[in-house]
């Protein structure tokens, strides 16, 4: 499963339409047309610091509640042309691309999921966080498996 996420991801990046990136804007920049996370049903607004973001290869952009949630939907809709997956810095709140990302896994600061990962953009930045706020491992993308996100849900 690991390497269907980062094939689909390659390819989509080779392959993808001049579709406007979303990198260095927040949520405040978008004008997205929902108002809930299709997965949790909460208000993304409330979430701004979590938030992920699934963009189609149709420009549409669906905003989820958190790192955790984002993965859980992008592989929900793998087949429906997803051009790439963002989330937002835990310390800039800005977004940054997913497959860069470095998560911190097993701190004490909890999603509106629980157990979640925290993105970064910067490795040194997910390494202060860790250290400040009892993170037990950081992981890239390669990481984000059917398997390790269940895990995240069930714990």
């Amino acid at each position: 499963m690991k390497f269907y996420l980062v094939m689909f991801i390659f390819i989509n990046s080779l392959f993808g339409q001049n579709i406007e990136s979303l990198v260095g804007k927040k949520y405040e920049d978008l004008i997205l047309k929902q108002e809930n996370c299709p997965i949790k049903k909460v208000p993304i607004s409330k979430y701004k610091k979590w938030l992920g973001y699934v963009q189609f290869k149709n420009s549409v952009i669906v905003a989820v509640s958190s790192a955790k949630y984002t993965f859980t939907y992008a592989m929900q809709n793998k087949k429906n042309n997803i051009h790439k997956i963002y989330m937002t810095d835990y310390n800039t709140g800005k977004i940054i691309e997913a497959k860069k990302a470095s998560y911190v896994f097993g701190s004490r600061i909890m999603s509106i999921g629980g157990d979640d990962i925290i993105p970064f953009e910067k490795k040194e930045d997910a390494e202060t966080f860790l250290k400040k706020q009892g993170g037990k491992k950081i992981f890239s993308i390669e990481r984000m498996t059917k398997n390790f996100i269940n895990y995240l849900e069930l714990k």
